[in-house]
């Protein structure tokens, strides 16, 4: 298997959307888009296999090492300082995404919405913003936000189960309190009136970003689109999310692949 064997792998198992727009995407920026989507499945990959947050930060520290040319070897970090240098990609754009996932690490609870929505610009907004500026899209900043912000939650609200079984709720406790929600009954998935108040909040957020996004990506042409095409995919999330919540969530939500391959396959032909 060559390097870029193992980048597409990295990037189809782990962000499948990414890789899906990539793939869509034109030539000449394919392999730098795959690239930012293998990177964007690493960073999401390592809070989920590590058992102690010190290991975690280690393999952070590696990748920080990384992107500033100061250590790392093997096929993704090759690809990435090559996509870095080949883009003129500002490091702490980059950098900025190993920095979010080291909050997934630990047992702290998201405190209020700005923290939230910081998690969100890192971890997802800025695989967003990287891919805009290398298919050269000139548009508001923006749209790298509410892409991020919809698209983010939107997958939290279906990885719910996931870290609710690890005694986890990446929500901010500001909105479960001014819901009246019992953080209790959250983390035993059990859905309550105040529940569904917490929920419908996040899900209205959801759909104001979503049409943000769908009003400045409107004019991109067909090759830059493909930077935020996983958008397309969010109807998919949602409709997953709703039906496991009319009742206890403690089994993982399946999206349907199918369902989003066909939304970016559409998106990419006529738009989001």
């Amino acid at each position: 298997m060559d390097s870029s064997s193992e980048v597409i792998d990295a990037a189809r198992g782990g962000e499948h959307d990414r890789y899906l727009a990539a793939l869509l995407a034109p030539e000449a920026v394919r392999a730098d888009l795959m690239a930012i989507a293998a990177f964007a499945a690493e960073m999401r990959r390592i809070p989920l296999l590590v058992k102690e947050p010190m290991m975690g930060e280690i393999r952070l520290q590696w990748w920080r090492d990384a992107i500033g040319g100061t250590g790392g070897d093997g096929a993704l970090a090759e690809a990435l300082a090559v996509t870095i240098e080949r883009r003129a990609l500002a490091q702490p754009m980059v950098q900025a995404m190993t920095e979010a996932r080291a909050f997934d690490l630990y047992d702290d609870p998201m405190p209020d919405e700005a923290s939230f929505l910081g998690y969100l610009a890192k971890t997802e907004a800025m695989p967003f913003a990287l891919a805009l500026k290398i298919v050269g899209a000139e548009t508001p900043a923006a749209l790298a936000d509410h892409a991020g912000r919809a698209y983010g939650a939107a997958r939290l609200l279906a990885d719910l189960p996931l870290w609710l079984s690890r005694g986890r709720l990446p929500l901010p406790m500001s909105y479960v309190t001014e819901a009246g929600a019992d953080l209790e009954d959250l983390l035993g998935g059990r859905i309550t009136a105040s529940v569904t108040r917490l929920f419908d909040r996040l899900i209205e957020g959801i759909a104001s970003d979503l049409a943000a996004a769908r009003t400045m990506a409107r004019d991109l042409p067909r090759g830059q689109r493909a930077a935020v095409l996983p958008v397309a995919t969010i109807p998919a999330y949602l409709r997953a999310f709703h039906a496991a919540r009319q009742g206890p969530m403690r089994s993982m939500i399946e999206v349907s692949p199918l369902a989003r391959v066909a939304r970016i396959a559409r998106a990419h032909w006529l738009g989001l």
